[in-house]
């Protein structure tokens, strides 16, 4: 046991709206910080925050993919669990389509066994379907006795009468439904259509691959009452969408990428292949429109959708890269970025990684904190990656911002 005495550091917690620089006293006993006025406090450790680190609940994570089973080349659990301490979470909801799929309450149990014991606690998200297929649903009342967390394929829809289904039957379950909205047969390029796609000469897709199957979604949420959570938005139009949803009453939540709040269409310039994402980055006004969503509570969180890849895997031409990149380090630093814009509050883009995650996940707040330094840089490959992957955009750039320890 050890207390911790943090001088003049500044305190965020969205929860209780605590935005103050003080001295607060943390005691592994209790797993508690508690503001301290008294100078001769007796601590074992004493860290002076300068007025400038940041001392506030971990993060959570709503979506990531494990490499781990099948693909233990991109991915261990252990390396995926690395990078999510040293990105500052301390709970990350593992998608379930790995090889075996989490659709039978064995790999629960895998992923559970095989997870490291520390500071990060693994959420295991079941599917809806078989083989995240959707062609026949799941082990739905076995997933939900092993203990997942919540349901969903993280694939494109298609089978429409299934996923009605599955939310009348989801009404009774307690359990958060993901869905992300994604009508495959217009989903085949790989830019967001408008001026940048023609410019660069990349396939494009229309926003209305995203807005057709989100208005499917909304239309079964209004016809069934289940909540559904809304994953990976990335357009004006989805925005527009969902905050109508949320003004007629409807039981949804949302949430955006960091990938798609950092970057947009300009960016792929370069045919960089970590930028290329499902759904593709989107257009300034997308990602403008997605940025001041976040800051209304339109979007409700953010995720990582930390996605690992091999180098032999992602060196590949732009169009024949597979999608995603690994983020857990950076979602941090990269939305603070955005505060320091002051596109952001503080408060809100704390919210976004951990409150409301949470409230999303039906989770309870861990007693853990984590100390970030908003001012120290570091450059992503050159200083220590926790993740096997080095999928990201950001190799070998200096970024700002990064997470000292977990308490």
């Amino acid at each position: 046991m050890s207390r911790v005495l943090f001088r003049q550091v500044r305190r965020l917690d969205p929860d209780t709206g605590t935005d103050s620089i003080a001295d607060w006293l943390w005691d592994s006993a209790t797993g508690r910080a508690e503001p301290t006025g008294d100078p001769a406090v007796r601590a074992d450790r004493a860290i002076d925050g300068a007025g400038r680190l940041i001392l506030a609940p971990t993060l959570c994570d709503l979506y990531v993919r494990s490499g781990e089973p099948g693909h233990e080349e991109r991915e261990d659990l252990a390396s995926l669990a690395a990078a999510a301490a040293a990105g500052g979470y301390s709970q990350v909801a593992i998608l379930p389509h790995t090889e075996p799929p989490v659709d039978d309450p064995a790999q629960v149990d895998f992923l559970r066994r095989h997870f490291p014991a520390g500071p990060v606690e693994a959420l295991v998200l079941g599917a809806i379907s078989r083989n995240c297929a959707g062609e026949a649903l799941a082990e739905v009342s076995s997933l939900l006795e092993a203990g997942v967390v919540g349901f969903t394929d993280a694939r494109p829809l298609a089978n429409w009468a299934l996923l009605r289904r599955f939310l009348d039957y989801a009404a009774v379950l307690e359990r958060p439904v993901l869905v992300w909205p994604c009508f495959a047969p217009l989903a085949t390029g790989i830019a967001l259509e408008g001026d940048w796609a023609i410019r660069l000469g990349l396939a494009g897709r229309p926003p209305q691959a995203e807005g057709i199957a989100l208005a499917g979604v909304l239309e079964l949420v209004r016809l069934t009452g289940t909540a559904v959570h809304l994953m990976r938005l990335s357009t004006a139009r989805s925005v527009e969408m969902a905050a109508q949803a949320k003004a007629d009453g409807l039981p949804v939540t949302a949430s955006t990428t960091v990938h798609h709040l950092v970057h947009a269409s300009p960016d792929l310039a370069e045919y960089d292949p970590n930028l290329r994402f499902e759904p593709p980055l989107g257009n300034p006004a997308d990602r403008a429109a997605l940025v001041a969503a976040l800051e209304a509570g339109i979007i409700d969180a953010v995720a990582s959708d930390h996605t690992p890849w091999t180098y032999e895997e992602k060196t590949l031409p732009f169009s024949q890269a597979p999608p995603g990149a690994i983020a857990l380090e950076l979602v941090l630093p990269l939305v603070w970025n955005l505060v320091r814009e002051g596109r952001l509050t503080p408060l809100r883009a704390w919210e976004a990684l951990s409150s409301a995650p949470r409230r999303i996940l039906a989770l309870k707040h861990p007693q853990v904190l984590v100390l970030f330094d908003p001012d120290k840089t570091w450059v992503p490959g050159t200083d220590t990656l926790h993740s096997r992957s080095l999928a990201t955009a950001w190799l070998g750039r200096t970024v700002q911002g990064r997470v000292l320890e977990v308490f």
